[in-house]
């Protein structure tokens, strides 16, 4: 494990980065960590996942290297009625992140889904932990699909960045959009002074 500091525009705010090779899920990790008192702003990052999820119990699964799987924790301090608006929200970002870095233009699918071309590019998947009205942490997975070839899909109706530009892309230089887009949702105020737990 690696673990990486980046600084964003605003003073004081900052992402702290884990990347693994290999784990069963970011979503469970991010998940034991936010439970020890994790900050906003961590985000645990996998080059493969053993036991990825996706919606409504489903595996999310990739070839090594070849996807944008993380899971970020966020502390928004709001009352749980705004946690609905999350999913769409961070949809919205990552589609401009994915635009800004390839140039391909993802449709948010409500409730969880980045479509191009009716075939599902990435998914987000959000869980919560509320405890009375006060929303303790929220966990937002995203996965992306990168440089996977169409006979490594998941699904027939599924798609990669690779297929749909002919390129390869950078890993890190896509999370760095992502994470750059996310600075600007309201669910990740928190992340100043944010600190790794281990």
């Amino acid at each position: 494990m690696s673990i990486q500091q980046i600084r964003c525009r605003y003073p004081d705010m900052h992402w702290i980065i884990e990347h693994h090779d290999v784990l069963g899920s970011t979503m469970d990790a991010a998940e034991e960590r936010a439970v020890r008192g994790a900050p906003s702003g961590v985000v645990v990052v996998a080059g493969k996942q053993t036991r990825g999820k996706g919606q409504r119990g489903r595996r999310w699964l990739a070839p090594a290297g070849t996807s944008l799987l993380m899971t970020i924790i966020a502390r928004p301090g709001c009352d749980p009625e705004r946690l609905t608006r999350i999913p769409e929200l961070v949809g919205e970002y990552v589609s401009a992140a994915i635009e800004r870095v390839t140039g391909v233009e993802p449709d948010v699918k409500l409730p969880n889904d980045l479509m191009v071309n009716d075939r599902k590019l990435a998914g987000i998947l959000c869980h919560s932990s509320i405890e009375g009205q006060k929303v303790r942490y929220v966990l937002i997975g995203i996965g992306i699909n990168v440089n996977i070839d169409r006979s490594d899909l998941p699904l027939p109706t599924a798609t990669s960045l690779q297929i749909e530009t002919g390129s390869t892309w950078n890993l890190n230089l896509l999370l760095n959009g992502v994470l750059d887009e996310l600075e600007r949702c309201w669910c990740f105020a928190g992340c100043q002074n944010a600190q790794a737990v281990r």
